[in-house]
Parts: structure tokens; sequence; C-alpha cells
């Protein structure tokens, strides 16, 4: 009589990506991380690479002091190049996140693994920065120059650790490298798979209903940005306001269907503006018809979107509430560049 078939055992695909996590994070193939799955931000950070109550006048000293002791277990390390390439990128875009963060980072050949140095300068940097709050908490990530999508989501996990309410003066008062850890174990972030709009959205001041438009101009001076976000007193996105947008309302009306407005003294336009900017509100030359995305829309999306409408910069909310802007520059600043 013949036996009966074997039957394959059916496992789903949740069971088998559980079963291969556990064979690579125990080491059965000879691996000692699971590059797919989550990973919780307080393992990446080691507490003999927190260095606290560190003096610095600025960012640029604050690496240089920074990078030997992040590498100070691994000798064959040229700190010399390392420090260089730090600064290097430093010099392209400023990593100074606001609420009193900065991030430097850096891809190099001399180092082999992403590596995660904490300094905390209780005093203060002197740089200038988004919102006026020095940088006392220093975030140095090193990694080497292959493509690797744990540095860049590990980077937007960082910009949400600053974004937290308190976490600042938290991690400035750890008395020990043990509590700092123990101030990231409880933020509970994990370093996700996919990188979302909100690990890269930009918090800048917001213009409000009601402002006027030389107050706006001043907020653009004070952040550095090309769109910026209108809200109401209930801290809802109602518009969008865009350099363009002051320019088109400086420029009189015959003047943009004219070619040649040699006949215009150089400074006219300009100067009928700066005579009623602070009579103007921001409501009559805001935009209501702008791009808006949820924190965990995709950066793929976010790119699609920006190009396919022709915009500089979306709005990014979390549960309907304002989070920050993404530009297309901190696309290529914060994803091409990093």
């Amino acid at each position: 009589m013949d036996s009966e078939p074997v039957l394959p055992t059916i496992i789903s695909r949740q069971e088998v990506s559980v079963k291969l996590k556990v064979a690579l994070t125990s080491g059965l193939f000879g691996l000692s991380f699971f590059p797919e799955a989550d990973v919780k931000l307080v393992h990446l950070i080691q507490p003999n690479r927190v260095f606290l109550n560190l003096e610095a006048k600025n960012l640029e000293e604050a690496i240089r002091l920074l990078v030997p002791l992040v590498i100070h277990d691994k000798p064959q390390v040229d700190q010399m190049r390392l420090i260089d390439e730090v600064l290097g990128r430093e010099r392209l875009v400023s990593t100074i996140v606001g609420r009193g963060f900065a991030l430097p980072h850096a891809r190099s050949d001399e180092v082999s693994e992403l590596t995660i140095g904490v300094g905390i300068f209780p005093e203060g940097l002197e740089n200038p920065t988004p919102d006026g709050k020095p940088v006392k908490a220093v975030f140095l990530l090193l990694e080497p120059k292959r493509v690797s999508k744990l540095y860049l989501k590990t980077l937007g996990v960082l910009a949400r650790l600053a974004r937290m309410e308190g976490i600042l003066s938290k991690l400035v008062s750890a008395k020990d490298s043990d509590q700092f850890i123990e101030t990231i174990k409880e933020t509970d972030l994990v370093v996700t798979e996919r990188l979302c709009a909100g690990d890269i959205a930009r918090s800048t001041e917001s213009a409000y209903l009601g402002m006027t438009l030389k107050q706006v101009a001043d907020l653009f001076f004070r952040n550095d940005i090309l769109t910026m976000p209108v809200l109401n007193t209930a801290e809802k996105v109602v518009g969008v306001v865009r350099c363009s947008d002051l320019l088109h309302a400086a420029m009189p009306e015959y003047a943009k269907m004219i070619g040649g407005l040699r006949f215009l003294s150089e400074f006219e336009p300009f100067d009928r503006f700066l005579h009623e900017e602070d009579r103007m509100p921001v409501d009559s030359v805001m935009t209501r018809d702008f791009i808006q995305v949820e924190e965990t829309a995709s950066i793929v999306e976010v790119t699609s979107l920006l190009l396919h409408h022709k915009e500089n910069a979306l709005v990014v909310t979390k549960e309907a509430n304002y989070l920050g802007m993404i530009s297309l520059r901190d696309i290529i600043t914060k994803v091409m560049r990093t």
C-alpha cells in the first residue's frame, strides 16, 4: 500500500520573515544585523561613544573634538582625513536642524560600518541656528561610502528626535552615558525600512493669517527658504506663500505685461512695495492651492509631486497638523548628497 503523500508545510510570508530575522540576528549565518528589519535607535548608539559636558566655540570646533573621541577604538583610522570629510560635508549645507541639535555626517572609506557618536555641549555653540536656539546636542554619523538606506533612515529618525518636545533638556541633563542611553530608549524611536517625508521635513517659522507682507519678508530672510506655510489660529495650514508671490506684489500690473521697462527707475516698483508692505496682509498674495502630504509619504512620491506640479516645496503634516516643509533642495541635500 502506497504511503500517504507528504503535503508541503504552508508558512505565511510573515512567519518566514520572523524566522529569517531570528536566524540572522542570532548569528546563524555569520551575520549580526538584519538590514531590512526595524531597528530601535537606542541600539545604534553605544554608551562608550556618548560624551557629556564638552566645550567648544562652534560646530567646526565641536567636530574636530568629537571625531577623535568617537573613533578612539579605531587606531587605523586617519583622524585628520575623517575630520576633513565631515567638515567638507558641513560646508555644502549646514547640518544644524534647530531645537538645539546638529547632525554632522559623512560617508568615508575610513570606516567600515555605521558609527554614531554624541557630544553634549551644555553651554551651547555660537553658530547661527534656524530658530535662534544654540546647538547643545551634536550627533555625528559616519558611514562607509557604499550607499546605505540605514544611514539615510537614521538621519531621518535623529531629525525626529530633535523635534520631540523637551528631549534636549533631558539629554543635556543626563548625569552619565547610561542615563543618556536610557533617555533615548524611552523615546522608543525606531529606524524603519522606509524613508518617509517626515524623516526629512524641515521645521521652519510659519506665517499666520493676518500677518503683513513686511513680517512675512522678515521670515523669509531669517529662514533662508523660498516657500512658507501659512497657518490659521488652530495651527492648520491654509495656504503657502512663495518669494515669487512677494515679487509679484511688488511689481505693478503693467510691468508684468510689458517687456521693455527701461523707462522705469531701477527701484521704483520696490520702493512702492516697501511703503505698502506693512499694510498688505499675507492673505492677499498667498495661494490656497498647494501640495500637502502626510509624514508617511515616500520620498519618491514627494519628489514626483514636486516635479509634476513644478513646485519648489510642499507641506508635510502629521495627523493633519503642520509638521514641516520639504523642498527640492532638501531632497538633494538630505537624500542625494548625504
